[in-house]
């Protein structure tokens, strides 16, 4: 009774994160995220983002933005806000580790040239450089076409609010340009 009792004193002690770092499997977590984002890095729904080979630092701070209703969104926000920051981290290299999934995404005509305009008129490739992403830059090249015009478009209308240079973006475009931009993305 005495080595029990001392081991959970030790626990107390250490404080409440490494009780749950030690009860945190992220296998086990990544099991639950497949459930929306694929067993094998396909998503089950077209408005949902590819998370497989993402960038790291992108994946951690979109699930920090979450946690703080910096984003939002009706399942991720909740579960987001289970995570503490140690946990957020070790999903974010997990799924970062992995391959980036081919999808199959058709552009219709035109779209290369209302891309590429609305690439140039908001600067686009500044910052995202060759859509692979970059560190704290996610991969757009062959993400869901839904999911990107669904981004977009939230961000015009100001419903994502945690990237404020994107709502100045975005609004520069119109629906048809951000439809393009989706489809052509999603294609390379």
């Amino acid at each position: 009774m005495r080595t029990i009792l001392g081991g959970l004193s030790a626990c107390l002690a250490a404080g409440p994160g490494l009780a749950q770092d030690a009860a945190f499997d992220v296998e086990a977590e990544a099991q639950i995220c497949a459930g929306c984002h694929g067993e094998a890095g396909m998503p089950v729904d077209e408005t949902t983002p590819i998370i497989w080979g993402q960038e790291y630092f992108y994946i951690y701070t979109q699930l920090r933005d979450y946690a703080a209703a910096r984003r939002e969104h009706e399942v991720m926000t909740g579960i987001a806000a289970e995570y503490d920051r140690d946990q957020a981290k070790q999903l974010a290299e997990y799924y970062a580790a992995k391959d980036w999934p081919a999808i199959q995404a058709a552009t219709e005509e035109g779209d290369a040239r209302l891309a590429n305009a609305g690439i140039t008129g908001g600067q686009c490739s500044a910052c995202h450089g060759k859509w692979e992403g970059d560190s704290r830059i996610p991969r757009a090249a062959g993400q869901q076409p839904a999911y990107l015009e669904q981004t977009m478009k939230d961000f015009k209308n100001e419903v994502r609010m945690n990237a404020p240079d994107k709502i100045s973006t975005m609004k520069q475009l119109d629906d048809a340009t951000i439809e393009a931009l989706a489809r052509y993305l999603a294609s390379l």
